[in-house]
């Protein structure tokens, strides 16, 4: 569980703004605004956490938890190379490929279509991230 200082931490790493982090993550500004409000463990379900850890991680954000000194946040080495974010989207295309939202409707249909489109979503962002590196812009 990430907690809101990490948040802001890991913002402040990246010299991104709120709105930075909602473009990244596909959250509403006022979302993003008001689980930065909180202190400790981030008021969200999995989906808007997982939204946030995504683009944190996709930017070179790692979350590092409590281990006797507190949680915190640090940058990868190096942002992820092309052919690590083609590996990704390869990744992401195959998951797709499995998630069935054929048949008769039904709840698990329902879900499985709601899946599908948060990992496309997901796989947009890394094409659009892989063509901002191409033409060499940040982020």
């Amino acid at each position: 569980m990430i907690t809101s200082e990490q948040v802001r931490a890991a913002r402040g790493l990246l010299r991104w703004d709120q709105s930075d982090l909602s473009d990244a993550s596909g959250l509403s500004l006022p979302t993003v605004k008001r689980l930065e409000q909180l202190p400790g463990p981030l008021a969200a379900q999995a989906r808007t956490v997982d939204a946030i850890v995504a683009a944190f991680s996709s930017a070179g954000v790692i979350f590092v938890e409590e281990n006797g000194e507190g949680a915190g946040v640090r940058l990868k080495k190096k942002p992820p190379a092309i052919g690590e974010i083609n590996e990704k989207i390869q990744a992401l295309d195959e998951k797709i490929a499995t998630i069935k939202v054929d048949g008769d409707p039904s709840p698990e249909i329902g879900m499985n279509r709601l899946k599908k489109a948060l990992v496309q979503n997901e796989r947009t962002k890394l094409k659009n991230r892989r063509a901002k590196i191409k033409k060499g812009e940040p982020k």
